[in-house]
């Protein structure tokens, strides 16, 4: 059964019954829209004064009774998708169920076969008895001897009658046992179906109705901020309408000095400009009158001489153009390549990722709605690999590792596996179907997943 029991209080006047199932069908549309309120209210400035502090008091108690309401949203969907995991553990058992049905009824069968064999046996025993005339043959006295055979073999008959009827009345109580056993076998199955059946449904009309009350409640808060957000914009529109002015004048005062400064060091750069050239034609004019005195030694030199120094400077500049200088080797850099995920577990996360935006049905195992282990059966089946419906089964299914071992395709669980599972996908992130009113998405792992599992 579903504890709707516990009581959330919100604010200063509203009360709600957490909800289980269905919680969030609409959950994440009130929460963005919600929040959507709040942040338009962010961008309030507090004005001065007594009554505008008042304001800016009873607004941020409104924030905190939206965001409070957030959180209950939140933590409600977290429940919600536990429940839908619970009741596919129902299914499940639902099944398993229906299989005894089965069992029961066949042996039912067999058993009102076994008894009407017998009692065809019982009839036959009978009519040939009463054909065969009973005990009633007497052999006293002086009997011919055709007689007295015809005597003996109606005696052994009649023994025989006797025994057959025996075996038989054994056997029809045998089947009788039977059929009760079998009968009471089914009716148990039966029973225990449809009470399961009627307590799903009982939790969806709890569910439905918790939810009524939610959104009646959100739509006051909303009402509320919104109206008080109003009147204190109504009183800062003369304020922001300074504020702005001032900013505009701030921003043009910034714009000249900003210009005045780009003037300056353009004209600093034209003069940076101007003072290189005049050095360049400084060294240029140096290095012509370099050269042409290096041109008349040489040709003052001998002839030998000349072709020695030439020799020698065509040597040195051979050798290295920097004496001295180290020979640094690159050498390639050896890059690390992670290990490869196996095909199944690749095309798995393939597969899921592929169903982002399907939207989150309880119960619901694809091609185009999935609940959380819906989600990761499907997934797994388009590689080949066989995973049963129900988070729980699929923990226990696969092999346990480390939260540190994490690879693409691994399966990540809360500290009870029975509530929720998603697929780690790589980089920090999963792939999950979350609860009713989100759709399949892609989100950062965060510390609500402590489990974990490698499939095959």
């Amino acid at each position: 059964m579903l504890d709707l029991g516990t009581t959330f209080q919100i604010g200063f006047r509203f009360v709600v019954t957490p909800l289980t199932v269905h919680l969030r069908r609409n959950a994440a549309m009130l929460l963005a829209a919600t929040l959507t309120t709040v942040t338009a209210v962010v961008v309030v400035v507090p004005p001065a004064g007594a009554d505008q502090a008042q304001q800016s008091y009873q607004l941020a108690t409104e924030r905190s009774e939206a965001q409070n309401l957030a959180s209950q949203i939140s933590a409600l969907g977290e429940r919600e998708a536990a429940l839908g995991e619970q009741y596919d553990a129902g299914v499940v058992a639902l099944q398993q169920a229906n299989a005894r049905v089965v069992g029961a009824t066949k042996a039912l069968v067999s058993a009102k076969a076994s008894q009407a064999r017998t009692v065809v046996l019982l009839r036959v025993d009978a009519v040939s008895a009463y054909v065969g005339g009973g005990p009633q043959v007497e052999l006293a006295g002086a009997v011919p001897l055709a007689n007295l055979n015809e005597a003996l073999l109606r005696q052994e008959l009649e023994d025989t009658f006797a025994s057959d009827q025996t075996d038989a009345l054994d056997s029809y109580q045998l089947a009788a046992a039977q059929e009760s056993t079998a009968r009471a076998q089914l009716e148990l199955a039966r029973n225990a179906a449809a009470a399961r059946v009627t307590q799903l449904e009982s939790d969806r009309n709890q569910v439905e109705a918790a939810q009524d009350k939610l959104v009646g409640m959100q739509q006051q808060v909303r009402g509320e901020i919104a109206t008080l957000v109003a009147e204190i914009q109504r009183e800062q529109l003369l304020a922001e309408q300074e504020a702005e002015a001032a900013r505009l004048a701030r921003e043009r005062a910034q714009q000249a000095a900003e210009a005045a400064a780009e003037a300056a060091a353009q004209r600093a750069e034209e003069a940076a400009a101007a003072a290189k050239q005049q050095a360049q034609a400084a060294a240029a004019a140096a290095l012509a009158a370099a050269t042409q005195d290096a041109t008349r030694q040489a040709a003052a030199l001998p002839v030998a001489t000349t072709v020695a120094t030439a020799t020698t400077v065509a040597g040195q500049t051979s050798d290295s153009a920097l004496p001295g200088a180290a020979t640094t080797t690159t050498t390639p850099a050896t890059s690390y390549q992670v290990p490869g995920v196996s095909s199944a577990a690749a095309a798995a996360v393939e597969a899921a990722e592929s169903r982002v935006g399907d939207p989150y049905v309880w119960g619901a195992a694809g091609p185009d709605a999935f609940d959380c282990s819906g989600l990761v059966m499907w997934a797994y089946a388009q590689a080949g690999v066989y995973l049963p419906h129900f988070s729980g089964a699929q923990y226990d299914d696969t092999m346990h590792i480390p939260m540190s071992d994490l690879e693409p395709g691994d399966l990540v669980f809360p500290a009870d596996p029975g509530e929720h599972v998603a697929m780690y996908i790589g980089n920090g992130e999963i792939v999950q179907a979350p609860y009713t009113g989100a759709d399949v998405q892609i989100v950062p792992l965060t510390s609500f997943f402590v489990l974990a599992s490698r499939v095959g």
